[in-house]
């Protein structure tokens, strides 16, 4: 056993925190895997291998922490579970222009471990993929913030008042405590005096789509609402008050569905790049992350091309950015996209259409 994992363990949070990775593990978006080398791993999206059994998946992910090995800037300094690690993505976050984020991100993941420079589906451009066999464990995001509330309910004040602020929000938003779950950093234990709360909701598409539209109209017209981070503005971020404090509501969405999940399981071959323009139609799933996004009024490479067509958005830079009405521009990757359902025997292709694709912070936008 890695002597880092064996440190770990010793942290009484430790245990609180951590749930086994075994073949009935949903692999969700934003949830933080323990990988055997002692690296915190951040999935993105759903799919990833589900037809396969555990010892042939890959995670589609980004690599977060790392254990730090010398002096590091202290914006990067993390400690979890009593041990000293380094966060590899704030140096580029915080130096960096956003266009170039994940590019360079990817560079330094294959530094970190060299046997991830694997063959990529064409979503998972800048991801890394991580063998899932490599994984000590997980952070599921209901069962990270049940964390939280117990070691409140025992007299932990940081995790007392996250939990009050969870209530104020669930009130806000018309939904349960209960639909709340954790990701980021508080999932995997650091959750003392947070600046900010990356919260996941679990609800039915119909009810997540309720939500986000009236998180439109809170932050449009509450200026105490409003979030303003990295130069730009956060539609779907909000602020939320506890103790006289206020606290950044970063919100995930998760289906509690999987099968209202549109690329659960799917394949995607890329046909090729285009330039694109179009209005959004339909934003029903865009603030999950793939971004789905229904578009009318399309253009490739100046052409006009009849009915709609799905923009997938695959990073979550843009969650929530675009709604319906929105002229965008831009360039993607045209893309053959088959979706299934079942698994071994039973799996079957339930579907098969063309779509564009982008992987990156900025290549669409809003057009002037």
């Amino acid at each position: 056993m890695n002597p880092i994992i064996e440190r770990l363990k010793k942290d009484g949070k430790f245990p609180q925190f951590i749930l086994p990775v075994d073949e009935r593990t949903e692999f969700r978006d934003a949830t933080y895997f323990l990988r055997n080398d002692g690296t915190f791993v951040f999935s993105e999206g759903y799919c990833h291998a589900p037809d396969r059994p555990l010892a042939e998946r890959r995670l589609v992910s980004h690599i977060v922490f790392i254990p730090q090995a010398g002096e590091v800037q202290s914006y990067a300094k993390k400690q979890l579970f009593g041990q000293a690690y380094e966060n590899i993505t704030k140096g580029i976050m915080n130096t960096q222009p956003l266009h170039m984020f994940y590019p360079m991100q990817l560079r330094r993941y294959f530094e970190v471990d060299p046997s991830l420079d694997v063959e990529r589906p064409p979503y998972a451009r800048y991801k890394a993929m991580v063998p899932a066999d490599s994984f000590i464990g997980h952070f599921p995001h209901r069962h990270a913030l049940k964390a939280i509330f117990r070691r409140g309910e025992e007299g932990d004040e940081s995790a007392r008042r996250i939990r009050e602020s969870i209530v104020a929000s669930a009130e806000l938003l018309g939904i349960t405590p209960e639909q709340f779950g954790i990701s980021g950093s508080l999932s995997i234990g650091t959750y003392e005096n947070p600046h900010d709360l990356d919260v996941v909701i679990y609800a039915s598409v119909r009810e997540v789509r309720r939500i986000v539209d009236f998180l439109y109209r809170l932050t449009a017209t509450r200026e105490d609402r409003k979030v303003f981070e990295f130069g730009k503005f956060w539609p779907i971020r909000y602020w939320e008050w506890v103790d006289g404090d206020r606290l950044m509501f970063c919100p995930f969405f998760s289906y509690i569905d999987l099968d209202e999940c549109p690329l659960r399981d799917f394949t995607c071959e890329a046909v090729g790049t285009v330039a694109l323009t179009g209005r959004v139609a339909d934003h029903t799933h865009n603030a999950y992350n793939p971004t789905i996004l229904e578009l009318e009024k399309v253009t490739l490479d100046g052409k006009g091309r009849a009915g709609t067509l799905r923009l997938i958005l695959y990073h979550g830079g843009e969650r929530g950015d675009y709604v319906e009405g929105d002229r965008l521009i831009g360039e993607a990757t045209l893309v053959r996209i088959r979706t299934f359902a079942g698994t071994g025997d039973g799996r079957r292709r339930t579907g098969e259409y063309e779509a564009a694709l982008t992987t990156n912070i900025g290549d669409v936008r809003k057009a002037p």
